[in-house]
């Protein structure tokens, strides 16, 4: 039987996956110290935590009829409060800061979850494995499985409104099946629906599974804090915008903000508030323009009814080519790191200007560069098996 690799610990491994395959694609060099030779980087990113965190929460929130999902993530943040060493990025700013912004994601998916189709009451399935053997019966590459773990199988209405138009007489007894990859990161995912039909990982985990609806649900990470023209999302019905409506913040006090519907219409109160010369009026007498237009046209709400994360659902529909061309990529890459491994040969493809600029990648640093006080603070050699980082990827995107 053949096999990708021996590991650290001596064990042929069979196990391929495509944050695996990206780490080949990335430089042979990197997959040899990471996956061959065991060289691991400390988990001390906030965002890996974070994002683990939420997810669970979720799977916690259908498992229990909808409810204590945040007290659950409270719980489940509590644990990384006095972990040492954890980076944080500028956004995320410090453990109370994510505690915020997990909690306020939650409300925010609570309030969306009835409109998407991912229902309760054993609706779906959370942190589903799918391994198929790529050359079976081969004497070269049989026996090597690739593997994905998919964060939600939903059974959805195939008639929902948030999946693609398709023929859905393939769908027996009305039940669409739907791959649903969890994201958290600090941009937004593109507008366009059914873009993520195109996602290299969700075509992949669709070859995998036979299913072809594939969706992102997509949590931005966007502070805390108000200003004049941000966005935001109401978490709990106020005045005229529904639980789950997106708005724009046109002032805001200390416990309190106007809300309008867009930015146009920041621009609408700024022409009543009038200028003098190149700046906004702020005579009294603007001020009082102000207020008229704001109680004729904003709404005024508590700032506890907003939240300044954002939610996306992008849903799309992989074809079988779509999805055999991922699989294709799979075997490709199988096939390369086969004949690495064979040949002792693991060329180092890391780059310093783009389109491949690595000279962020720890394993340029500490390997390429060899600094290594930089490696004994940031990396641990471990003879274990570690087939869970296989699917492991950062989610800060």
């Amino acid at each position: 039987m053949a096999y990708l690799y021996v590991n650290a610990k001596g064990r042929p491994w069979r196990k391929h996956s495509y944050s695996a395959g990206n780490v080949f694609d990335q430089s042979p060099m990197k997959y040899y110290y990471q996956k061959v030779l065991g060289w691991k980087e400390f988990d001390n990113k906030a965002s890996f935590f974070f994002g683990r965190a939420l997810e669970e929460s979720i799977q916690f929130h259908h498992e229990h009829g909808g409810q204590g999902a945040v007290e659950d993530f409270k719980r489940r943040w509590a644990a990384h409060k006095d972990r040492e060493n954890v980076r944080y990025t500028d956004k995320e700013k410090n453990w109370a800061t994510c505690l915020q912004m997990g909690q306020e994601m939650l409300k925010l998916y609570i309030v969306v979850q009835p409109s998407l189709p991912i229902p309760l009451g054993g609706g779906a399935v959370f942190q589903r494995e799918y391994s198929k053997e790529v050359f079976p019966n081969d004497p070269n590459y049989g026996g090597i499985e690739d593997a994905g773990k998919l964060d939600i199988i939903a059974y959805a209405d195939a008639n929902h409104e948030r999946l693609a138009k398709v023929d859905i007489r393939q769908f027996t007894g009305g039940i669409r099946p739907v791959i649903i990859d969890i994201k958290t990161g600090q941009v937004d995912f593109p507008e366009q629906q059914g873009m993520a039909a195109f996602d290299g990982q969700l075509r992949r985990y669709s070859w995998l599974s036979g299913i072809r609806d594939v969706a992102f649900l997509w949590f931005k990470k966007s502070g805390l804090g108000y200003k004049k023209g941000y966005s935001a999302t109401v978490i709990e019905t106020v005045g005229s915008f529904q639980a789950g409506q997106e708005c724009v913040i046109a002032r805001v006090d200390e416990n309190h903000a106007w809300i309008v519907y867009n930015d146009f219409m920041v621009e609408e109160m700024e022409r009543a508030q009038g200028k003098k010369g190149n700046k906004l009026d702020t005579t009294n007498a603007a001020e009082e323009r102000v207020m008229n237009w704001l109680h004729q046209r904003g709404t005024y709400t508590p700032l506890d009814r907003l939240t300044r994360q954002r939610l996306q659902f992008n849903a799309g529909y992989v074809t079988p080519k779509s999805a055999e061309d991922a699989g294709t990529n799979a075997a490709r890459q199988i096939v390369s790191i086969v004949n690495a491994w064979n040949t002792k040969s693991w060329p180092n493809n890391f780059g310093v200007r783009y389109p491949r600029d690595d000279r962020n990648d720890a394993y340029f640093r500490a390997f390429v560069l060899g600094d290594e006080t930089y490696k004994q603070q940031n990396f641990t050699k471990s003879d274990e098996d570690a087939f869970d980082d296989l699917f492991r990827e950062d989610d800060e995107q």
